[in-house]
C-alpha cells in the first residue's frame, strides 16, 4: 500500500512538472528561448547575403540559436544580448541597393545590449517601424552600429526614443544635419550617450551648434565632413564638459571661432585626446588650446605649420604625453634660448 501511494505521488509531481513546462514555452536550459529562436529566423532574410553568410542559422543542424554566427548570449539565462550583422559587402566595393529595415523585428529581444548592423546598405525604415518602436521594450540596449549604410537624416527622430544609448556609430552614411530641421535637436534628447561616431558624413559647422546638449559625451567622431573655415561653434563643443577624445581629422577647419562672441578657445578641461590631422591649421592654433589643461594626445599632423615653433607655446599642456606634428613645414623648434 505504501508503495503504490509513493508511486502514485511520483506520477503526480511528473506530470505537475510536465503541466508547468508545457504552460511555460519560452522556459528552457540547454537552449536559447523558443520565440527568440523565431524571431532570428525572420531577420534571416534580410541579413543573409554571400559576405554576411548565416548557414549556421539552422535549427535542424542547431537547435540552439546561441551557438549561432553573430548571436551572443547570457550565459545563465540564454536570453540573447547581442546580435551582429557586420556585412563586409560596402568593403569590397559591391553596389548595393537601398534596403529598408522593419526595426520591429528585433522586439523580442529584450534583453538585447548591442546591435551591430554595419554595412548592409539600409537607406532608413519601413514606414512606421522605425528604431523608436523598441524604446519601450529594449531598456538595456546600450550600443547601436549603423556604420556604412545609406542612412539619412531622417533616421535621426526614432533613433533619439532609445534613452538607453550609450554608443551610436553613425559614420559613413548620408546624414547632412541640415537637410531636416531639427534632426540633431532629436538626437539631444539622449542624454545618457557617452560616444557619437559621425565621421563620413556630409555634417557642416552648424552641426556643433545642435550638439551643446548631449553634456554626458565622452566621445565625439566628426572626421572626413565638411567643417571649414573659421567660424565653428566652439561654445557648442565647449558645452560638452565631460568630453575625453575629440575627433576632427579630414576636415577644411582653418582655427578655432566662436560665431557669438570671437572666442578662440577651446575649454573643455577633461579633454584627453585631441585629433586635428588632415585640416588646415597654421601656428596659431596651439594659443586657441591652450585651455585643455588635461590633454595628454595631439595629433595635428598633415596641416599648415610652417618654420619654427616655440615650445613656450605649449607651455599650458602639463600633462601633454604624445605630440605628432609630421607632415608639416616645420623647420626647427625652439626651447627658450636654444633651438632643436
Amino acid at each position: 500500500m505504501m508503495e503504490s501511494k509513493w508511486v502514485w505521488f511520483m506520477r503526480m509531481m511528473v506530470m505537475r512538472t510536465l503541466l508547468l513546462l508545457e504552460g511555460c514555452r519560452w522556459c528552457t536550459t540547454n537552449a536559447c528561448l523558443e520565440q527568440e529562436r523565431i524571431a532570428l529566423l525572420h531577420l534571416k532574410p534580410f541579413f543573409n547575403s554571400h559576405y554576411n553568410d548565416l548557414r549556421s542559422w539552422d535549427e535542424v543542424k542547431n537547435l540552439d540559436c546561441c551557438e549561432w554566427k553573430g548571436v551572443e548570449c547570457n550565459t545563465t539565462s540564454k536570453r540573447l544580448i547581442g546580435l551582429s550583422f557586420y556585412s563586409e559587402e560596402w568593403f569590397q566595393g559591391e553596389k548595393l541597393k537601398d534596403r529598408y529595415l522593419n526595426a520591429s523585428l528585433f522586439l523580442p529581444f529584450v534583453e538585447l545590449k548591442r546591435l551591430y548592423l554595419s554595412g548592409n546598405a539600409i537607406a532608413g525604415c519601413v514606414e512606421n517601424e522605425g528604431f523608436g518602436k523598441l524604446s519601450s521594450t529594449l531598456n538595456n540596449l546600450k550600443i547601436l552600429d549603423l556604420s556604412y549604410n545609406y542612412l539619412n537624416d531622417s533616421i535621426l527622430l526614432s533613433l533619439s526614443e532609445l534613452s538607453s544609448l550609450r554608443y551610436l556609430d553613425l559614420s559613413y552614411n548620408r546624414i547632412e544635419g541640415s537637410s531636416h530641421s531639427r534632426g540633431f535637436q532629436w538626437i539631444s534628447r539622449l542624454t545618457k550617450l557617452e560616444t557619437l561616431a559621425l565621421s563620413g558624413n556630409s555634417l557642416k559647422n552648424s552641426v556643433l551648434l545642435h550638439m551643446r546638449n548631449l553634456s554626458s559625451l565622452k566621445t565625439l567622431r566628426l572626421s572626413d565632413n565638411q567643417l571649414e573655415g573659421r567660424l565653428l561653434h566652439t561654445q557648442g563643443l565647449n558645452n560638452l564638459i565631460n568630453l575625453r577624445k575629440l575627433d576632427l581629422r579630414g576636415n577644411q577647419i582653418e582655427s578655432f571661432q566662436s560665431f557669438k562672441d570671437g572666442d578662440r578657445k577651446l575649454k573643455l578641461t577633461h579633454l584627453e585626446e585631441l585629433y586635428l590631422d588632415s585640416n588646415l591649421f597654421n601656428d596659431s592654433v596651439f594659443a586657441s588650446l591652450n585651455k585643455l589643461s588635461n590633454l595628454k594626445y595631439l595629433s595635428i599632423s598633415g596641416n599648415q605649420l610652417k618654420g619654427s615653433i616655440d615650445m613656450k607655446d605649449l607651455d599650458a599642456f602639463t600633462n601633454l604625453r604624445t605630440l605628432d606634428m609630421s607632415n608639416n613645414e616645420l623647420k626647427d623648434i625652439v626651447i627658450h634660448k636654444g633651438i632643436i
